[in-house]
């Protein structure tokens, strides 16, 4: 009787470790275990905000959630389940990391609506890995190894269990016992590490961050990647399906904010140069990744930019001008300068919102009689550029069809025959006045110039990307010159008013290579600086207006910049710049919420918070960090500034607003 007890003891034992171990949720935390560890480099090389236990708390519950529904399959089919979800999130943890490095920023939906685009970047992707990113890929082989283990094993055992198996599936006790319960909660326990921290923030620190769409950066130091991800498609889905209408107070207060700003703009009407250049042909020059820091620099007593320098002598040149691009880089540029409105915090206005209504420059232009054409050496349909330029206005389109390369450099026509090629479209198209919009592509990260187009000896930066860099500004500064040259010899210089400007930064930052061109370390302040400051110049006929401005001014500007010099009011236009030629005053805004007025910068922290921030008083000879309550006042007037812009284009507001004024 004795030995019948233990053996009947021992095999209730046996069935309950069975049991126990049939439970299919050891896989997921296989899972958990390899995507905590994963996510945790992954901190580490954005470094915004340290892994703190919220973050921990929803990286782990967002990988419950995403793999809570293997529990239902079969052992071979969850064994394979779970091996591939490994692969697709270790893909995504690395497509974030490579875009991070490139752009300072998080994939999100409508960066992945344009993923089209990747194939056109695949030379900068490979030049943005690093030997120790198969970190995030060396559990792989573990995973599908056992997954074919599994499929091995009980395909052995199939036939034989297929009976006992159908009775127990049947069994609705065993259903709740062997799928059903371990389920729920694992799905449980996901939503509560998710929904618990998040909440708990957003009764915190985080208060109004989920409200206001300014940066991502602070919403991931709450959510972790994939819970970044979740509410990244929450929130497009949230815009473009289920979001509800605009109330008509929020309408007048976006339209009351354009007021207010039309009574700044208005300023420039009473002020020296307003139409001065009524009449005369525009040009201008977007120059890709083009940064302030290499002009007036020399490398063995070898200037980098001869042509810019000598041109900014004869030009108003504007020392303190700021790029304001976020996804979209060159498109934003292009964007806020053309339409003199903030790009969205994520994807491209060009891609996202072609068809809204704005009021750009060459609608605006070609309604005073100008022939309006845009020049692009590339493909039309990146970054959305036909359907855009089409709503914009523009007469007609010139794209990599127009041009014959004759002389290929990176992605397709080197800058020296882009400049001469675009000169001889415009003379023979033979319109007057014309407004004229070019955008150049040799200067294109990673850099990697033709041996018989590098003109310097870079000295210890050689080999380097920087060096690369420097090399691709030198040519890009020998084809302005050349430029010049042929604007002369076709009789157009005198008659044209030119504008330079850099688009973006050049996605460089490994700051000891900077410390060796400078020969000089570089302080927080200064990097922020380097990578937001960008040349703009104008040149007007006759060298005239020759000049330093060094009021803090930004692309946003330059639509308001180009009607104050040809005489064309504000009035009904809906635009959010300020003329850099006007003593009206405006901050710079900054996509993420920084901002600079000339008198203070304003750096914001990775959590959103102002006081969290750093403020930098600008006055006197050199820049210092100053209590940041002087940067409150304009920390918050940015995130007004950049919310109404998200909400007018996000809702097209331009035509209600016209509808209110009964229209023009």
């Amino acid at each position: 009787m004795l030995s019948k007890l233990r053996s009947a003891g021992a095999g209730r034992i046996s069935r309950s470790w069975n049991a126990f171990k049939s439970w299919p949720v050891w896989g997921i935390l296989l899972l958990v275990a390899a995507m905590g560890y994963k996510l945790n480099e992954l901190d580490h090389q954005f470094n915004v905000g340290g892994m703190n236990y919220w973050k921990w708390a929803v990286n782990f519950g967002a990988v419950l959630l995403v793999s809570f529904w293997t529990v239902f399959l079969g052992v071979r089919a969850r064994a394979v389940g779970l091996a591939v979800l490994d692969a697709v999130l270790s893909f995504l943890i690395f497509a974030d990391l490579i875009y991070f490095r490139y752009f300072k920023d998080f994939i999100s939906v409508p960066v992945l609506l344009q993923a089209g685009q990747v194939g056109e970047l695949q030379e900068s992707i490979w030049s943005l890995t690093q030997p120790g990113d198969w970190i995030y890929f060396a559990d792989l082989p573990i995973a599908f190894a056992l997954a074919g283990w599994m499929l091995w094993k009980h395909s052995a055992k199939r036939k034989r269990a297929a009976a006992s198996e159908r009775i127990a599936y049947r069994s609705r006790i065993g259903f709740l016992w062997r799928k059903l319960l371990p389920a729920s909660l694992v799905f449980v326990v996901g939503w509560a590490l998710v929904y618990y921290p998040v909440e708990e923030q957003k009764n915190g620190w985080a208060s109004g961050l989920f409200v206001g769409n300014w940066w991502n950066v602070p919403i991931y130091n709450v959510t972790g990647l994939l819970g970044f991800h979740g509410y990244d498609t929450y929130r497009y889905a949230k815009e473009h399906w289920f979001g509800a209408k605009l109330s008509e107070e929020q309408i007048q207060e976006a339209k009351s904010w354009f007021e207010d700003r039309q009574q700044l703009q208005k300023q420039m009407e009473s002020e020296p140069m307003f139409g001065q250049y009524a009449g005369k042909n525009v040009l201008i020059v977007q120059a890709e990744a083009f940064q302030t820091f290499v002009l007036g620099q020399s490398i063995g007593g070898e200037e980098i930019t001869p042509n810019l320098n000598r041109l900014i002598e004869q030009s108003l040149y504007f020392p303190n001008f700021y790029h304001q691009t976020a996804q979209g880089r060159t498109s934003d540029a292009d964007f806020l300068t053309s339409c003199s409105m903030h790009p969205m915090p994520t994807g491209s206005v060009f891609v996202r919102f072609a068809g809204n209504e704005f009021d750009c420059a060459a609608g605006i232009l070609q309604n005073l009689g100008y022939d309006t054409t845009v020049h692009h050496a590339y493909d039309g349909s990146f970054w959305n550029r036909n359907n855009m330029y089409h709503n914009m206005a523009y007469d007609q389109f010139y794209t990599l069809k127009d041009y014959q390369i004759d002389e290929p450099i990176g992605w397709s026509l080197g800058d020296e025959s882009f400049f001469r090629q675009t000169v001889e479209q415009l003379k023979e198209r033979n319109r007057s006045p014309f407004y004229a919009m070019t955008i150049t592509l040799s200067s294109h990260h990673p850099f990697k110039l033709p041996y018989v187009n590098q003109e310097m000896n870079t000295g210890e930066l050689s080999g380097t990307i920087m060096g690369d860099y420097i090399q691709a500004a030198r040519y890009v500064d020998s084809a302005v010159g050349k430029l010049v040259r042929d604007l002369q010899d076709e009789g157009l210089w005198d008659d044209t008013v030119l504008l330079f400007y850099g688009d973006h930064d050049n996605s460089v930052y490994d700051w000891s290579l900077y410390e060796k061109f400078f020969g000089r370390p570089v302080s927080e302040l200064d990097k922020d600086r380097i990578v937001r400051q960008v040349p703009f110049l104008i040149h007007l006929p006759g060298d005239e207006q020759v000049g330093v401005v060094e009021k803090a001014v930004g692309q946003i500007d330059t639509l308001p910049t180009l009607m104050h010099l040809l005489g064309i009011p504000t009035q009904d236009r809906y635009l959010m710049g300020i003329s850099m030629l006007s003593e009206a005053p405006k901050s710079v805004v900054f996509r993420n919420g920084g901002f600079t007025d000339g008198k203070v910068y304003f750096i914001p922290s990775a959590d959103g918070l102002i006081e969290n921030g750093k403020c930098y008083s600008l006055e006197g000879e050199e820049a210092a960090e100053i209590d940041t309550a002087a940067c409150a006042e304009g920390a918050e007037s940015a995130k007004r500034d950049l919310s109404v812009s998200d909400t007018t284009i996000e809702n097209d507001l331009l035509p209600v607003f016209r509808q209110e004024d009964g229209g023009f």
